[in-house]
């Protein structure tokens, strides 16, 4: 998600170059990267447009929109980067995937196939050089908002409780307020995340939302 300070560098950078610069440049130089770019489009601060020179391949550029974005519809900032919500780890919801196939095996379900928790945390894990020590590390992790999200939103996909073409939350926080709208009871207030991160999500979703209806 674009933040505020990344978007103020990217304004900056496009200040010493009036004529635009290129999306390979803007990567290349200064390792600010096309999602980012794209959403600063998307909120009309930017426009992203492609330029075919006589011989060669086209170059994407990027340049400054020509108004005055302040008065426009589309112009909304983004939160800053420590209100974002960090997102949940790529192990996490290995662990996940891993606790909810173990759940809903069938032979692990009626008792014949009794499958030890910590072994999803093994596979998700390999480097996990003791049994000792994987118990004691899915007893740690599991109690964290992050697994707790992961798992929640894991089981929900897998048990049918999800549209079909729902996306994949990024962050606890965004997996907690989906589940919400949608009426899960797995939203409970055990695992809710701040108040001030709700909010945050919200307002970076209409953001998005509104600039996206405008153009």
């Amino acid at each position: 998600m674009l933040c505020r300070e990344r978007l103020t560098r990217i304004i900056a950078i496009l200040a010493r170059y009036p004529r635009g610069l290129s999306v390979r440049d803007f990567a290349r130089t200064f390792s600010v990267w096309r999602l980012e770019i794209e959403q600063a489009a998307e909120l009309g601060f930017v426009k992203i447009e492609a330029r075919k020179p006589r011989t060669g391949r086209p170059a994407i550029i990027v340049s400054r929109v020509s108004e005055d974005v302040s008065e426009t519809q589309a112009a909304k900032l983004p939160p800053f980067r420590d209100e974002i919500p960090k997102p949940i780890r790529h192990r996490l919801w290995l662990l996940a995937l891993h606790a909810t196939q173990i759940e809903f095996n069938p032979r692990a379900r009626f008792g014949f196939d009794l499958v030890p928790r910590y072994k999803a945390w093994m596979r998700a894990s390999p480097a996990a050089r003791s049994i000792a020590g994987a118990r004691a590390s899915a007893s740690r992790v599991r109690r964290s908002r992050d697994a707790i999200a992961a798992k929640q939103w894991t089981f929900a996909r897998t048990g049918g409780e999800l549209p079909d073409n729902e996306p994949q939350p990024v962050s606890a926080t965004e997996v907690w307020l989906r589940l919400k709208e949608l009426g899960s009871w797995r939203a409970t207030d055990g695992w809710k995340p701040p108040l001030w991160e709700i909010e945050t999500v919200r307002r970076a979703r209409e953001c998005f939302t509104a600039s996206k209806a405008s153009i």
